[in-house]
C-alpha cells in the first residue's frame, strides 16, 4: 500500500511488488501554481460590480438632474480638467525651451487638474460642498498664476475656464446651504 509523507507532499511505493511499481508513480507532486493577487483582486471586484449590477435602482433612488448647481459645478469642472491637463503639456513643452516662468504655471494647473476631477466625483455626495469650496480656490490660483503670463493668448483662455468654475463651484456651495 502506498504511503504518503505529508511534508514533501510523495507517495512511496516501497510495499508494492516491482510490477506494481512499473504500473504506479513512484512520486506524485501537487503543483500549485502561485496565486497572483492582483488577478485575484481584479476577479472578485468584477465579481461584485457584476452582481451588484442585476438590480437596477428604482427611479426613487436617481436623483433628478436637470441643470442642478451640482450638475452645472460638474460640467464646468469636467470642462477645467479637459484645460488643464492640455496646459500640463503646454506649460511643460515652455519649461523644455527654457521658459521657467510657466514652472509655476504648471504647478498649479496639476493641482487644479486633481481638484477639478475630485469635485467631479463628489458634487453628488456628502464630501461635495468640501471639495466644492477647496476647487473654488484652487481654481482662483491656477487663474491668477495663468493670467499672469500675459504673452500666452492659451493661458488667457485657460483662465477664464478656471474663473468660470471657480464661480460655478461657489453657486454650488451656496445651493447646499
Amino acid at each position: 500500500m502506498p504511503t504518503a509523507n505529508p511534508k514533501n507532499k510523495t507517495v512511496t511505493t516501497s510495499s508494492m511488488n516491482s510490477s506494481d511499481r512499473e504500473t504506479t508513480l513512484t512520486k506524485a507532486r501537487v503543483i500549485v501554481p502561485p496565486v497572483n493577487r492582483r488577478e485575484a483582486l481584479m476577479t472578485f471586484g468584477s465579481t461584485a460590480v457584476g452582481v451588484a449590477g442585476l438590480t437596477e435602482p428604482n427611479a426613487a433612488e436617481l436623483p433628478a438632474h436637470e441643470n442642478t448647481a451640482a450638475d452645472l459645478c460638474e460640467k464646468a469642472c469636467a470642462d477645467t480638467m479637459a484645460s488643464c491637463s492640455k496646459h500640463v503639456g503646454h506649460c511643460t513643452q515652455h519649461l523644455a525651451d527654457g521658459h521657467k516662468e510657466y514652472a509655476k504655471c504648471l504647478e498649479m494647473c496639476v493641482g487644479c487638474l486633481e481638484t477639478t476631477g475630485a469635485c467631479i466625483g463628489t458634487c453628488y455626495g456628502p464630501m461635495g460642498v468640501n471639495v466644492a469650496e477647496a476647487c473654488a480656490e484652487a481654481c482662483d490660483l491656477c487663474a491668477a498664476e495663468c493670467e499672469r503670463i500675459t504673452s500666452d493668448v492659451s493661458l488667457k483662455a485657460h483662465a477664464r475656464l478656471c474663473r468660470d468654475c471657480a464661480t460655478a463651484c461657489r453657486e454650488f456651495v451656496k445651493s447646499r446651504a
